[in-house]
């Protein structure tokens, strides 16, 4: 019976993968370059650093060991978080409470920093609903390595085979499937065109999300 499961937060939780582009765009934009989403949306469901690694690789620009570039991000998003709030995902917030009452033990596993983790789960009020927050921050190896979601399957106390992982990402459904857990695929649109072919299964909109956690006990 596979009653953990782990969702990734962007893109799936909140909608903010619109966001961190544009947030993105304009960070790189004030030191003078300017970025395509072609090029951008290799690093969705990766980390900060793979995302400057591969603006490296790309464009030529080294910004690895440059705080301030990260700095900025930061600014921008948190004035638009202040202003706005966490972009939400229809009905995902309630699948969470849902599976709460029912009895499943939950966990975020995002590639994103643990401090925007808690505050987009309080921001939806659904902090309390999980036990394990964990960030690819804290792991040696970013998605698309299991190591984000081994971490957050240790800390549940679960076996990676009775973990269900909710994924948007390329590199999420792959991590999840090197990590030896089910894998629902979130065909979130404004993820971009991401290629869940690794996932076991792929549903939209987030209610058929739910609708498959409980069709696998």
């Amino acid at each position: 019976m596979k009653k953990y499961v782990i969702f990734d937060m962007d893109g799936v939780l909140v909608d903010t993968e619109p966001l961190h582009y544009q947030v993105w765009k304009q960070a790189f934009s004030e030191r003078g370059l300017e970025i395509d989403h072609d090029h951008y949306k290799d690093c969705i469901g990766s980390t900060n650093q793979f995302l400057l690694e591969l603006i490296l690789k790309n464009y030529g620009r080294d910004f690895r060991d440059d705080p301030t570039m990260l700095t900025r991000f930061i600014e921008i998003k948190d004035q638009y978080v202040k202003e706005n709030g966490f972009p939400k995902i229809e009905y995902a917030a309630e699948a969470v409470k849902e599976l709460h009452r029912r009895g499943y033990k939950l966990a975020v596993a995002s590639s994103s920093p643990i401090r925007y983790i808690r505050l987009a789960m309080e921001n939806l009020g659904i902090k309390d609903c999980f036990s394990v927050l964990q960030s690819g921050e804290q792991v040696k190896n970013p998605k698309p390595a299991p190591d984000t979601f081994l971490a957050a399957a240790r800390s549940l106390g679960a076996e990676p085979e009775n973990c269900v992982v909710v994924e948007d990402s390329t590199k999420g459904t792959q991590a999840a499937k090197a990590a030896g857990m089910y894998c629902i695929g979130f065909a979130n649109p404004h993820s971009g065109n991401q290629n869940l072919c690794a996932a076991d299964v792929s549903v939209y909109p987030f209610k058929k999300v739910l609708e498959k956690i409980l069709q696998l006990q």
